[in-house]
């Protein structure tokens, strides 16, 4: 049982079908169902439109306002994206699943116009949230999106992902207090006192667009580190050729943008969705080469540092004021980078993180 508000399967599910690609995503539900989720998507190239079902629709049942809609959306695209063949997601909400409203109706029409519809059967009420996410590429898997081999590396991530959070992360089964007080100040000074001779390493675990913020504070490390002559190991999960094609996209882009900086990558764990099960190699990484300091940026509690041996300072760098404590269980020291989804939706480039401008400010580069 979680006892605080968690993301619904609905919303995974939308952002499931953003990574697949698709032009436009009707929510077939209330005009506020999932709005802020509908918003952020639209930042990043999504059209989202709702049916905007109402309490008659809940009686009678909104079939016709899916139709009209759908026919509006394709009539939409043909003028903004000056084509005729489009790929557009139907997801469920609470009220159209519980009363059996047929997603798949406009499905056999449109396909003859050379439109594919992805209906997905979703509702607030399923359970964890990444149910969604698998009830969308189960959804891209009939429609012939995707193939079963992706289908069954997506659903394997997405099942390592609800398992870490439940053990150890947002979806454990009491209550997580929010903290907007984290150890920035105690980490600066460590950072400071490091003497020469001191091996850094650096870790992106980054869960997909997100590594364009949590790769920010590490390169900035490097930076730093290097005016100060310390050595600086780097670890990253950004393996191009890993992941469907907003993910690789996004992985290219930030490899980018540590070759701009003159930062080498010495070890990739795998790609930007998988940073459930990235964690494990990147202990494997730690227990050999060691280090006196390791900076893990993204999803530090998918890295079980615990296991590491030896007199290691330890710094968890994750998004949302519910993980400090969770991180501070696991690391000595946690910072919190408030809103970073939000702030990274829509971007290809790096995003500037609190953490990395602090660094910058104590570098003299301001």
């Amino acid at each position: 049982m979680i006892l605080h508000p968690r993301p619904s399967p609905i919303a995974a599910s939308m952002y499931q079908l953003r990574d697949l690609g698709v032009d436009a995503i009707i929510l077939h539900g209330p005009s506020g169902c999932s709005f802020r989720t509908a918003r952020l998507l639209e930042l990043d190239g999504v059209r989202v439109f709702t049916t905007g079902m109402d309490e008659n629709d809940f009686i009678f049942g909104g079939g016709e306002k899916l139709e009209s809609t759908v026919e509006y959306v394709i009539e939409y695209l043909k003028r903004e994206k000056k084509k005729e063949n489009f790929v557009v997601g139907i997801v469920g909400s609470c009220p159209s699943m519980i009363i059996g409203e047929d997603l798949h109706l406009p499905c056999k029409r449109y396909s003859r116009e050379g439109v594919t519809i992805v209906p997905v059967e979703v509702h607030s009420g399923m359970g964890d949230n990444t149910i969604g996410a698998i009830k969308a590429m189960e959804a891209c898997l009939r429609a012939g999106l995707i193939d079963n081999r992706e289908f069954e590396r997506q659903k394997y991530i997405l099942q390592k992902a609800t398992e870490i959070e439940k053990k150890r992360g947002l979806a454990k089964d009491r209550y997580l207090k929010p903290s907007y007080d984290d150890d920035l100040q105690e980490v600066v000074k460590v950072i400071k006192n490091l003497e020469e001779g001191a091996k850094v390493v650096c870790v992106l675990n980054a869960k997909k667009e997100t590594g364009y913020l949590f790769a920010h504070p590490l390169l900035e490390l490097n930076r730093y580190m290097k005016r100060r002559g310390i050595e600086v190991i780097n670890i990253a999960n950004l393996d191009p050729n890993v992941g469907l094609k907003k993910i690789r996209e996004d992985a290219r882009n930030i490899l980018r943008e540590y070759r701009r900086r003159n930062v080498s990558i010495d070890y990739i764990t795998g790609g930007l969705d998988e940073y459930p099960i990235t964690g494990e190699k990147v202990v494997d990484i730690l227990k050999e080469i060691g280090g006196d300091l390791v900076v893990v940026s993204g999803v530090p509690h998918a890295v079980p540092v615990e296991r590491i041996e030896g007199e290691i300072i330890t710094v968890g760098i994750s998004d949302g004021p519910r993980l400090y404590h969770p991180i501070k269980e696991i690391y000595h020291y946690g910072i919190i980078e408030l809103d970073a989804h939000g702030k990274v939706l829509g971007r290809r480039n790096l995003v500037k993180s609190r953490f990395g401008e602090v660094l910058r400010f104590i570098s003299g580069d301001f």
